[in-house]
């Protein structure tokens, strides 16, 4: 082991890093406790009610979404990195197909709110939100 003795004479004694702090537990701002939100889902105002119908697009329209982007990626990162056409073909063709049922049912959410007149406009008259000419 070194002794005192052994140093260096002109070496400079090692920084304290908590020396520029004087008592941090003291010195610090406290923060005041908060009471947690209560989630229970029966009381009030802890969600919103929601169709049972328009939650069953919803919820079909997400796996539908995550279908065709998992089948298109994969698909493609097949065809282009493996050369597994047949695969990677088929894994693009179920995506893109998803993709399309995760349009029609968009669409036929929007038709069903509508009233489905077939107009293409909404409630207020306005052509697919945009401003008539």
């Amino acid at each position: 082991m070194a002794s005192e003795s052994d140093k260096w004479p002109d070496e400079p004694d090692e920084p304290d890093p908590e020396s520029r702090w004087d008592d941090p537990e003291n010195d610090l701002v406290s923060v005041p406790s908060v009471e947690p939100p209560d989630l229970d889902p029966g009381s009030e105002g802890a969600g919103i009610e929601v169709d049972a119908e328009v939650a069953r697009l919803f919820w079909a329209a997400v796996v539908y979404a995550n279908i065709a982007l998992g089948g298109v990626a994969i698909g493609l990162l097949l065809v282009l990195f493996r050369g597994q056409v047949t695969v990677g073909g088929v894994a693009v063709a179920v995506g893109l197909f998803a993709l399309y049922r995760t349009y029609d049912l968009y669409r036929t959410h929007q038709e069903r709110a509508v009233g489905g007149d077939g107009s293409g406009e909404d409630a207020r008259g306005v052509d697919g939100g945009r401003e008539p000419d």
